[in-house]
């Protein structure tokens, strides 16, 4: 395995326990608020984690929470990226 193949095994594995913890923490909202508006659902909350990563990248940024990072910012948008994704199968298949 080279280092791409580890470093990308090692962060889908990640994103993978965050979603599953989150998930967990958060009763499943995601699904429920996609379930009634659909993914308008995930354009709202893609749309805010880019104006998150937007902020914590600009070069005056005064940022005053400081628990979220970039690469904390980069995971919740894959991973509501794979959750629309899966949201979407579970529809196609029931």
């Amino acid at each position: 395995m080279n280092d791409f193949e580890k470093y990308l095994t090692e962060t889908i594995d990640e994103i993978k326990t965050v979603l599953l913890k989150k998930n967990a923490d958060y009763d499943l909202s995601f699904f429920k608020t996609y379930k009634k508006h659909g993914i308008l659902s995930s354009i709202i909350r893609l749309e805010d984690k880019f104006n998150r990563l937007e902020n914590l990248t600009a070069k005056n940024n005064k940022a005053q929470v400081t628990e979220e990072s970039v690469d904390d910012t980069l995971r919740d948008l894959v991973g509501y990226g794979i959750l629309s994704l899966v949201m979407r199968k579970m529809e196609r298949n029931q």
